[in-house]
């Protein structure tokens, strides 16, 4: 801490981005998407460039991004086996047919 400390005294744009990104690691914690239009104005105006950048490529997607902070759903149990389906269809490539392919993710589940 007294090391973040040090920095943060010594250049005031890491201090700027600490506090962008603690600001936003909030936000995203207590699911108040509400707050992210503010948030994005902050950091494309006083933040360091690298932020900025991050803040408008979520402004392209504001309402995708908006929901995923404030709604209770997660994607993240299908996307897992999504990603399990496809590490399996990389194993077997060229080498087996569609109807193992299936077996053996039927058989995994």
């Amino acid at each position: 801490m007294a090391q973040l400390d040090a920095a943060r005294s010594a250049c005031p744009e890491i201090a700027q981005a600490c506090d962008l990104a603690r600001e936003f690691t909030n936000m995203l914690r207590q699911r108040r998407g509400h707050n992210l239009r503010d948030w994005i104005q902050k950091a494309e105006l006083g933040g360091p460039d690298a932020i900025g950048i991050f803040a408008d490529s979520i402004r392209q997607d504001l309402h995708a991004v908006t929901a995923g902070l404030t709604l209770p759903y997660s994607s993240g149990i299908v996307e897992g086996h999504v990603n399990r389906i496809k590490t399996i269809k990389r194993q077997m490539y060229g080498r087996a047919s569609f109807a193992l392919l299936r077996a053996r993710i039927l058989l995994q589940s």
